[in-house]
């Protein structure tokens, strides 16, 4: 990581591997065509974004439905994120993404920061 996107950064990330369900298109009401979802692991959290490791480009700008879950933890949280930035990974095949998190209605936003705050101070 360059300095520039390192002084970007406000707050502390958990550098963790969970697996995160993303959704790029959603099921249309009365088309029975199913929603492409990627599934996806963490590369590190945060109370306000989250970097993953994905199969595909995502397209810079998009809003999108994402769903994480933990190992050590039966819930899911589900997210409204907007791609920040996406590049290629190391490894062929892969990209790096990093998604900021929106407060929204109807999502786990609340809880999500309340359990990364907790882990922070485990």
């Amino acid at each position: 990581m360059n300095n520039r996107q390192q002084d970007k950064r406000q707050e502390s990330r958990l550098t963790t591997e969970e697996t995160v369900f993303i959704e790029l298109t959603s099921a249309e009401p009365g088309v029975e065509i199913p929603p492409d979802i990627v599934i996806s692991n963490s590369v590190d959290l945060s109370a306000n974004g989250l970097r993953v490791s994905v199969d595909r480009d995502l397209v810079i700008g998009s809003i999108l439905r994402a769903c994480v879950q933990f190992r050590d933890s039966p819930q899911r949280f589900l997210l409204v994120t907007e791609v920040k930035w996406c590049r290629p990974h190391e490894r062929a095949g892969e990209f790096i993404a990093g998604l900021a998190l929106f407060e929204s209605e109807g999502t786990d936003i609340q809880v999500w920061k309340e359990m990364i705050a907790e882990r922070f101070s485990d």
